[in-house]
């Protein structure tokens, strides 16, 4: 402020401005290219153990092996998986390494995947594969158990893990992990994210 004058603005004040305009942008665009709904939180969230037994008790994904149409994760648990991804560090060749994680949801009758949350595993593979080692099971069943305890009614209904850069596919290692998931419970579901696509389009892949 010179003598007499009047004040002048504080470029912290435009700064802070100019960076909650960015952040609310960026927010916009994230949801409009991952197709983020505003869905009715009861309606997402209510979870009926007796519903999802009976749905387990009936398995229509054995008739149908088409019965699984379509997949719904919470923004909250898209942005964790794709955070994780992101995390790793670089292998012997200077890529990103593999991780991996499981997500917590539930099934409906009309053939929904809906992921509420995800956790990642403490497992960390190279460029090219990741496996859930004793480790990350000890984990897994830890952490199942803590979630009960604190009353959280998902359940473990999939994993994911990344292929930083060469797309998403599953790779003779990961459709043998998906069967060794769904020996044990099925329906289970497997999700890739490639965390270095995601980056460069914009949109989660």
């Amino acid at each position: 402020r010179g003598i007499g004058g009047p004040p002048r603005p504080s470029r912290r004040r435009f700064a802070g401005a100019a960076s909650g305009a960015m952040a609310e942008t960026a927010q916009r665009t994230f949801e409009m290219e991952n197709k983020v709904e505003v869905l009715d939180d009861a309606a997402i969230y209510r979870y009926s153990e007796e519903e999802q037994e009976a749905i387990y008790q009936r398995k229509p994904w054995k008739e149908d092996h088409h019965f699984f149409k379509s997949v719904r994760i919470s923004a909250v648990a898209l942005v964790k998986m794709v955070m994780h991804t992101r995390s790793s560090g670089n292998g012997i060749l200077g890529q990103m390494n593999e991780v991996m994680g499981l997500m917590m949801g539930k099934v409906t009758p009309d053939g929904t995947f809906i992921i509420i949350d995800s956790f990642p595993l403490p497992v960390e593979g190279t460029e090219t594969r990741v496996n859930a080692g004793a480790s990350a099971n000890e984990f897994m069943v830890t952490f199942t158990e803590n979630c009960e305890r604190v009353g959280k009614s998902e359940h473990v209904c999939g994993w994911y893990h990344s292929h930083p850069g060469y797309g998403c596919w599953l790779s003779g290692i990961d459709v043998q992990t998906q069967m060794t998931y769904q020996a044990h419970q099925e329906p289970f579901l497997a999700v890739v994210i490639d965390p270095i696509r995601t980056c460069a389009a914009g949109r989660v892949e």
